[in-house]
């Protein structure tokens, strides 16, 4: 018999919530670093409105090979 290394599947929470720091990150929306603080409040489900805030609204955009000064 072989051995099968199969990933346990993802609760809908945590698929719902890749999916969407994939969307934010594919639109360039913030920076690496508060993306994976965005992805980690999703998956823990304790994100507010006040996070969201100074998450997206106050952080730097993330940086694309065209963007020049």
């Amino acid at each position: 018999m072989t051995e099968s290394t199969t990933q346990s599947p993802q609760s809908p929470d945590v698929e719902l919530a890749d999916k969407i720091t994939k969307a934010i990150d594919s639109a360039h929306l913030v920076n690496t670093e508060k993306l994976a603080r965005i992805r980690e409040g999703l998956h823990k489900g304790n994100l507010t409105s006040a996070d969201w805030k100074i998450l997206v609204e106050l952080g730097e955009p993330a940086e694309t090979e065209g963007d020049q000064l």
